[in-house]
């Protein structure tokens, strides 16, 4: 069965490359598309999904930001499973200060030389700490779209949903700085996993999958 995986906001398929999936499931990866001016999340996310074959069973995996791409994409398709890793579905999940990013538009001051740069605040948010993490997240910042990026933030800040996809699977680190843990999450916690833990924690992330991923 086709395991779909959506990649977080300005990141890309390097973000999985450690996940060790059982026999029986197939990989494949939703490749990001250039934005067109004023699209909306929903045109947006309909356009990605042409790139999944309907003809067979599938599930939706979703990081961070791919998380809510893969919401929406089962609210007009129809997968096995939709599971969301360091995500979130809610509204009221948002943390505060990105609601009051949204609210007052400041996140459009952010600047992306800041938030797509290298530095000890970007590593630390997201959990990079070994040589190695520090490496995967500077170059996917360094190819990540400006234009994509600032899109995406504003989709994220002032995404409005309460709807729940059927069959959800979650699975969040207690340390997530990006989008903290919280016991209501009805998540499956990683103890200490950060938003990277998808790497950094791989072989967690696996097991878990592969105790819960469900075949058609």
């Amino acid at each position: 069965m086709n395991l779909y995986f959506i990649s977080g906001l300005g990141a890309d398929k390097r973000m999985f490359q450690k996940l060790v999936l059982p026999d029986g499931f197939t990989i494949r990866y939703i490749d990001y598309l250039p934005v067109l001016k004023n699209e909306s999340l929903e045109s947006y996310s309909r356009r990605l999904s042409e790139q999944i074959d309907l003809n067979q069973p599938f599930s939706l995996v979703g990081l961070s930001f791919g998380g809510v791409i893969s919401v929406e994409m089962s609210k007009f398709l129809s997968p096995v499973q939709t599971v969301l890793i360091s995500s979130f579905y809610l509204r009221k999940e948002v943390p505060w200060f990105y609601v009051f990013l949204s609210q007052t538009g400041l996140y459009k001051l952010l600047p992306e030389k800041i938030m797509l740069k290298r530095s000890r605040f970007i590593f630390r948010l997201f959990g990079a700490y070994n040589p190695e993490a520090k490496n995967l997240l500077e170059h996917i910042l360094q190819d990540t779209d400006p234009v994509f990026f600032r899109w995406a933030l504003m989709q994220l800040f002032s995404w409005d949903n309460n709807w729940k996809p059927e069959n959800l699977l979650r699975i969040h680190g207690t340390k997530d700085r990006v989008l903290p843990f919280k016991s209501n999450m009805n998540a499956m916690p990683v103890e200490g996993g950060e938003h990277l833990m998808i790497y950094s924690k791989w072989d967690i992330i696996s097991e878990l999958l592969a105790e819960n991923l469900e075949l058609a």
